[in-house]
């Protein structure tokens, strides 16, 4: 087994027992979450998207909020169990299609190019289980599978100093990511709520491709 083969093992092994106890990030249920969704969406309302990828759905929370602005979606967890339940509960359109994959080993550009990405608080994962270079390699391939005045929306949830894989500067470095492969910041902002009794930020950047070789304009 290559060492890729290995990472991707057990990064579905690592989100599969998380899911099989339940929802663990209280997504169904959190306030906190359903209101980041509506203002995830508010953010995406001001146009329609003719295709769209979801990076990381999990059970399709924020999937039922895409498919108001987007006419199909293709949405992607490395989780069967996660995926199995979003299909079971999906009441939303024939257009949107849930899939179990991992997001590197996943080709962007055989089913683009997108109007849309959404990574919504999955990428600091990657950069947990996988070397820097495939993080900045999906980045560039999400780029080049983006048409020209398409649109990336990144959400990251920052964490403490004691959680190393949500530290703000982290957060950061990966946001600086997308612009580095080509993106241009449209609006960024971050969002404030409790969930559990405990206050948390989330940093939300919406990026927009201005054309093919925009490359580290901010």
């Amino acid at each position: 087994m290559s060492e890729r083969e290995s990472i991707s093992q057990k990064a579905q092994s690592f989100f599969e027992e998380l899911w099989k106890r339940g929802d663990p990030w209280d997504i169904e249920t959190s306030d906190f979450e359903q209101r980041r969704c509506a203002r995830l969406l508010q953010i995406l309302s001001a146009r329609r998207y003719a295709k769209a990828l979801e990076v990381g759905c999990a059970t399709g929370v924020f999937t039922r909020f895409l498919a108001r602005v987007a006419d199909r979606s293709v949405a992607l967890d490395i989780s069967p169990t996660a995926i199995a339940c979003a299909r079971k509960t999906w009441t939303g359109p024939d257009s949107t299609e849930f899939r179990v994959a991992n997001i590197i080993e996943y080709d962007p550009r055989a089913e683009g190019p997108w109007d849309l990405v959404v990574m919504s608080d999955m990428i600091y994962f990657l950069g947990w289980l996988y070397p820097f270079f495939d993080v900045a390699w999906l980045a560039m391939e999400l780029f080049a599978a983006t048409t020209v005045g398409g649109q990336l929306l990144l959400a990251n949830c920052y964490g403490g100093a004691e959680d190393y894989l949500m530290r703000p500067s982290l957060i950061r470095t990966y946001r600086d990511l997308f612009v580095n492969v080509g993106y241009h910041i449209k609006t960024e902002e971050t969002f404030r709520g409790t969930k559990n009794g405990v206050e948390i930020e989330a940093l939300i950047t919406l990026f927009e491709k201005l054309n093919e070789n925009t490359i580290g304009v901010r």
